[in-house]
């Protein structure tokens, strides 16, 4: 599998690869997801009569440490890489997602992740702490395989409005006003699908982490931080994700405090060994590279978007060309 072949020239030279007239929002964008998640929290508030100020401290200071962590690293480490937003909760579920500008940028993102969550555990003492936190983290490509759904806030579109040109209408305003708050998005697809399907493989002792981003994440590592501590422990089915095929159980140990169980709980083997990881996810890839997309980040160039596949690339612009031709269409019949 070539993961870094370019979308060849059709002249000397390179050239761009998409015309100057495609929208912003359908260019090819990387996004690692980040998710953290309370443990206990159910348990806890059945149990108590007075919960509601532990779980709002857990909203606010979780992200007061992250955001301090990704402050304190980009000041010593140099440059000014995105940090990841805050895309949504989902009970006692915080999610973030970031853009990845590179694989520099990925190992710093999850450097700092990593970081917030020991800092964070630390804080809450010791394994008979009554709540605790759990990780997982996962990438996509969008517009394809993956997709981004918006919403306008305060009502929907009039019951008679095209849903297809609604979208790509709403999306190019999005796009042309990111600070705006008169519209919202989320993210769906297949890769948001497997990313929460994990979230039930990982523990407050390890992060767990999808398979390409294990992947992305083994192909180099970022000067001044070094590789992360990436851990194999056999495969599992993964419920409706590549075909109910095992998925490798891919994780990072999670620091902190003292773990109340062993630090393998799931069955298999244990592998540290980087090339190991990096054969066994690829692998995987190789089977399902229709909905577990082949990356290569290193020296990304986000002009040419040559980190993505051509294959990936034809496809983006299948699908504009399509929303042209279907427009054009309705359009017309409107008219008539």
């Amino acid at each position: 599998m070539n993961i870094q072949t370019p979308l060849s020239a059709a002249t000397s030279g390179r050239r761009k690869t998409f015309p100057d007239a495609f929208p912003e929002g359908l260019k090819p964008r990387l996004r690692l997801f980040l998710s953290v998640d309370l443990v206990g929290s159910t348990k806890y508030k059945q149990s108590r009569q007075v919960w509601r100020p532990e779980i709002l401290s857990f909203y606010s200071n979780f992200d007061h440490i992250f955001r301090a962590q990704y402050r304190a690293f980009t000041e010593s480490h140099g440059g000014d890489l995105p940090a990841p937003e805050f895309w949504k909760s989902n009970g006692d579920e915080l999610l973030y997602v970031c853009e990845l500008q590179g694989l520099g940028h990925a190992h710093a993102v999850m450097h700092v992740w990593l970081a917030a969550l020991k800092e964070y555990r630390g804080m809450a003492g010791d394994a008979d702490a009554p709540l605790d936190v759990k990780s997982t983290a996962w990438i996509g490509l969008f517009p394809a395989p993956n997709a981004e759904v918006f919403f306008r806030r305060g009502g929907g579109e009039p019951s008679d409005a095209d849903p297809i040109l609604a979208q790509s209408d709403l999306r190019d305003a999005w796009y042309a006003d990111p600070t705006g708050h008169s519209i919202t998005r989320d993210f769906v697809g297949p890769s948001i699908d497997t990313g929460f399907r994990l979230t039930a493989w990982s523990s407050p002792d390890r992060m767990v982490v999808s398979v390409d981003l294990a992947f992305l994440l083994t192909g180099a590592y970022a000067r001044g931080v070094g590789p992360l501590k990436l851990h194999v422990s056999g495969r599992e089915k993964l419920r409706g994700v590549i075909d109910d095929q095992p998925y490798p159980t891919l994780w990072i140990p999670v620091g902190g405090r003292e773990p109340a169980r062993a630090i393998d709980p799931r069955p298999g083997l244990v592998s540290t060994d980087r090339q190991t990881i990096r054969a066994c996810c690829e692998a995987v890839i190789e089977q399902n590279y229709q909905s577990i997309i082949p990356l290569h980040l290193a020296g990304a160039r986000y002009e040419d978007f040559d980190w993505a596949p051509p294959y990936i690339l034809n496809r983006i612009l299948r699908h504009w060309q399509e929303e042209v031709r279907y427009r054009t269409e309705v359009t017309r019949v409107v008219l008539l």
